[in-house]
């Protein structure tokens, strides 16, 4: 493809540092824009030319944002304490795709995600589940899709023209989040140091596939499910919670919906350590410059806003979400 280039990219940033007290609080601050023209991505084409994809460049986006980093020694004396935090914060958008600025379709089937003009890159975009018709009187009084039946999900009708299609999937948030932050306090004290790592963020969502590959409806009632079926509906008489469908209800079983949209938004207790240094006088007895026993603690707690991501690393870019690893380690640092 003689028309193919690669991607360009153009930016700028203010930023400053500035100290006080003699650097006690030392703050640095940066603002940035980034535009990114000629976008690479695999576009599709008549399947005469022998394949279906090729490499184009379909468009353009920037992502704007700032970044703070704020250090402070709070403690100088025997007891030693000192702060890093740094906070950041990011916004991306599309600004064109190819001379149309045609909507591309990406994610699982190429039905969860999009590139949009002036949306976020990989918006999340599909139904929005919002309950389930509990009564034949639901039926008539929310709009349906073609074989509704009661015990199906609602969805919502995005578009208000009074019928659920593919027409009411809609923009439903985004997988990169607004901020993330970390704050590290160190502590020392004689021969003791203690180290508290803490992370997080906000504003992103992770769209489950794994969950939904076992958790929709239509897989029928005589295998292994979880725990919240036991509130799905059965009857007009149970109609369980109002937001688990029938199990044999399949009639939405193949779309991907918001049941399986969670929020990434999380607070990390990333990393503890507590150190203890040998004496000097004692190190050199035993012919070294320096030893110092530690123990730490990765990971030893996680808070998630989304009760579905309950021990699990919400910490990935849009993608399912894998158990959360902790490690207790207990170690020796030697010098000679």
């Amino acid at each position: 493809n003689p028309d193919l280039g690669w991607e360009k990219t153009e930016s700028w940033n203010i930023a400053f540092d500035m100290g006080m007290f003699n650097n006690r609080i030392f703050l640095s601050a940066d603002y940035y824009v980034k535009t990114t023209k000629d976008l690479l991505y695999q576009v599709t084409v008549p399947a005469l030319l022998g394949f279906t994809q090729a490499w184009g460049n379909i468009g353009s986006i920037r992502n704007k944002g700032f970044e703070l980093e704020l250090t402070t020694q709070n403690l100088t004396g025997k007891l030693k304490w000192t702060t890093s935090l740094n906070v950041s914060y990011n916004k991306n958008k599309v600004l064109s795709l190819g001379d149309d600025n045609s909507t591309v379709f990406t994610g699982y089937d190429k039905t969860t995600q999009v590139f949009m003009v002036d949306q976020p890159l990989r918006s999340f975009y599909m139904y929005d589940a919002v309950g389930v018709y509990q009564t034949k009187a639901d039926l008539q009084k929310y709009p349906v899709m073609q074989n509704t039946k009661v015990g199906d999900v609602r969805y919502r009708d995005a578009n208000g023209d009074g019928v659920i299609s593919d027409s009411d999937r809609t923009l439903m948030g985004k997988p990169d989040p607004d901020y993330t932050f970390g704050m590290t306090n160190t502590f020392k004290y004689k021969n003791f140091d203690l180290s508290i790592l803490i992370t997080g963020q906000t504003g992103g969502h992770i769209y489950g596939v794994l969950g939904r590959a076992m958790d929709r409806p239509g897989m029928g009632a005589n295998i292994n499910v979880l725990a919240h079926w036991k509130n799905m509906w059965k009857s007009e008489a149970e109609p369980g919670d109002g937001k688990t469908p029938g199990i044999d209800n399949a009639n939405t079983g193949q779309f991907y919906d918001s049941r399986w949209l969670y929020s990434t938004d999380f607070i990390k207790i990333k990393n503890i350590t507590l150190g203890y240094t040998l004496p000097a006088n004692i190190s050199r007895k035993v012919l070294m410059e320096k030893c110092r026993i530690y123990a730490t603690a990765y990971n030893p707690f996680i808070f998630v806003k989304d009760k579905q991501l309950k021990d699990t690393d919400p910490e990935t870019n849009g993608s399912d979400a894998f158990p959360t690893y902790r490690q207790f380690v207990f170690g020796v640092n030697l010098t000679f």
